[in-house]
C-alpha cells in the first residue's frame, strides 16, 4: 500500500511556491478557473499537488502551458520531467513531480471532471486579485538597482516626525522668551533717545558763551 507523501516544512514552502508561479503564469494567458488540490494526505497520490485551470481554444491551452513552462523557468529555475498532449492540445500535463500541472480545453476539462476524483479535497482558488496582492507584497526595485520602501517602512517616516517635534516646540518656546527681552531693550533704547535731544540744545546754547569770551580772551 502506498503510504502517504511527508512533506517537511521547506519542501512543503517550495511546492506552495510552485503552485502559486504556477497559477501566476496561467492568469497571465486569461485561463479561466484556476485552482489546485493539495494531495499530500491522499494515499496513493501521483504528487503532491495538482494544478489546474481551463480554457476555450486549443490555441489558448496551448499558449498557457507554454507561458507556464517559460515563467517557471525563469522565476525558480525549474522544468518538467514530462510533458503531454502537446499534439492535440485538449489536456496538457506538465510534470513538475511534486507539482502536477493539468491544462484543459474547456469542454474536456467537463467532461473528465478531474476534481471530482477527490472530492474531500478542498481546492484553493486563484484570481487575477490573489496575483494583484501577491505583486504588491514584491518589493519593486529602482533604476538605481535599490529597492523602494515598503508600505511598513514609509508608515515609520510619520513616526520620526513626531519624534522631532518637541525640540521644534523646545526651540519655539527659546524663541519667545527671548522676544519680551528684544521689546525691552527696545523700549530703554526709546527712552534713552528723548534724553540724547535734551542735550543737544544744552550744546547749542553754550557753544555762542564760547564764542563770546573769545573775543575777551583777544583784548587781554
Amino acid at each position: 500500500m502506498t503510504k502517504k507523501r511527508q512533506l517537511s516544512s521547506a519542501n512543503a514552502a517550495s511546492v506552495e511556491l510552485l503552485c502559486a508561479t504556477v497559477a501566476e503564469a496561467m492568469l497571465d494567458k486569461k485561463a479561466q478557473r484556476v485552482a489546485s488540490l493539495d494531495l499530500s494526505r491522499i494515499d496513493g497520490a501521483i504528487a503532491t499537488c495538482f494544478v489546474l485551470c481551463n480554457a476555450d481554444s486549443t490555441t489558448q491551452v496551448e499558449a498557457i502551458a507554454d507561458n507556464v513552462e517559460e515563467h517557471v523557468r525563469k522565476t525558480l529555475g525549474e522544468k518538467p520531467v514530462r510533458r503531454e498532449g502537446f499534439e492535440n492540445a485538449i489536456w496538457i500535463i506538465l510534470d513538475y513531480v511534486d507539482v502536477m500541472v493539468h491544462i484543459f480545453q474547456t469542454e474536456a476539462r467537463n467532461f473528465y471532471r478531474l476534481e471530482s476524483l477527490w472530492a474531500d479535497v478542498e481546492p484553493q482558488q486563484y484570481s487575477d486579485e490573489h496575483k494583484a496582492s501577491a505583486e504588491k507584497t514584491t518589493p519593486s526595485k529602482t533604476a538605481a538597482g535599490e529597492k523602494t520602501p515598503t508600505k511598513k517602512a514609509a508608515a515609520k517616516k510619520p513616526v520620526a516626525a513626531k519624534k522631532t517635534t518637541p525640540a521644534a516646540k523646545k526651540a519655539t518656546s527659546a524663541a519667545k522668551k527671548t522676544a519680551p527681552a528684544a521689546k525691552k531693550t527696545t523700549s530703554a533704547a526709546k527712552k534713552t533717545a528723548p534724553a540724547a535731544k535734551k542735550t543737544a540744545p544744552a550744546a547749542k546754547k553754550t557753544a555762542p558763551a564760547a564764542k563770546k569770551t573769545a573775543p575777551a580772551a583777544k583784548k587781554a
